[in-house]
């Protein structure tokens, strides 16, 4: 079978094609996220990393302590990816992720 590539066809498989990039790079962004419940398991060596130090540490979508907040969990010795950031309390994992700083401690040779 042949297609006459016309411009119309040309430029909706051109479209196309930049719409599954697109998707594509917005996807890899959130699959670098993606571990236990949203526990990152790889990073670079200079990224803020902590460490839960308690079973079932609840990853809070907002810093405050609310049953209906509640997005995960994290196990004694799970890692996640981190930010400098620390409000009420509370160390920000990522974008609607945090965890209580009382039960996380950062992993050596990171910059926290």
């Amino acid at each position: 079978m042949k297609i006459k590539w016309s411009g119309k066809r040309t430029l909706i498989a051109a479209g196309l094609l930049v719409g599954v990039l697109w998707l594509y790079a917005m996807g890899s962004e959130q699959r670098r996220g993606d571990g236990k419940d949203g526990a990152d398991t790889t990073s670079s060596t200079t990224q803020c990393r902590v460490e839960a130090t308690v079973d079932d540490l609840n990853i809070r979508s907002a810093p405050a302590l609310n049953p209906n907040n509640i997005v995960g969990t994290l196990d004694s010795g799970d890692q996640a990816d981190a930010q400098k950031v620390e409000q009420n309390g509370f160390r920000k994992l990522d974008e609607g992720r945090w965890v209580s700083s009382e039960y996380v401690v950062t992993v050596e040779g990171r910059d926290c």
